[in-house]
């Protein structure tokens, strides 16, 4: 069964709970073929920590709506394990997806469940680096939100 981690950092969103996050998670997982063993870690967080993140790992120094890494992007090699299961990580900014929520006239629950499929799609090996793989990515991510709305 897939596992998701969440971490609310003390943060909440509107209509967001571990329930939602659960659900969400788990219509990706088998939306996008991934291992029914698959498991996650979600935070969400402050701009502040987002951007010291983006900026470490990616070498750009402004704020991400949402990051994801692979397991073993953020750790030294030496304490990891041999996790097969592990994806990676996904952050989360709660002051990004208000603010895009509110840009995009959706609700703070919709942009979430975005944000957080677009994440899961990258830990997948899904991209967005040329438009072929941008196409396929935005395909299957309407899919997903589309079967999100329509469950709920």
């Amino acid at each position: 069964m897939a596992t998701c981690w969440v971490g609310f950092d003390g943060f909440s969103l509107s209509g967001v709970d571990e329930e939602f996050v659960r659900f969400v998670f788990n219509v990706t997982v088998t939306m996008a073929k991934m291992d029914e063993a698959a498991e996650v870690g979600i935070v969400l967080c402050d701009d502040d920590y987002m951007q010291k993140l983006n900026k470490q790992y990616r070498k750009k120094d402004y704020v991400p709506n949402v990051l994801s890494f692979v397991y073993g992007e953020m750790q030294d090699d030496e304490f990891l394990g041999d996790d097969k299961t592990y994806l990676g990580d996904i952050f989360v900014s709660k002051s990004q997806v208000e603010a895009d929520a509110k840009k995009l006239g959706v609700s703070v629950k919709d942009e979430f469940a975005r944000l957080f499929v677009h994440g899961l799609l990258h830990l997948r090996g899904l991209g967005h680096e040329n438009p072929r793989e941008a196409d396929k990515m935005e395909a299957l991510e309407d899919k997903i939100l589309a079967q999100i709305r329509e469950a709920e």
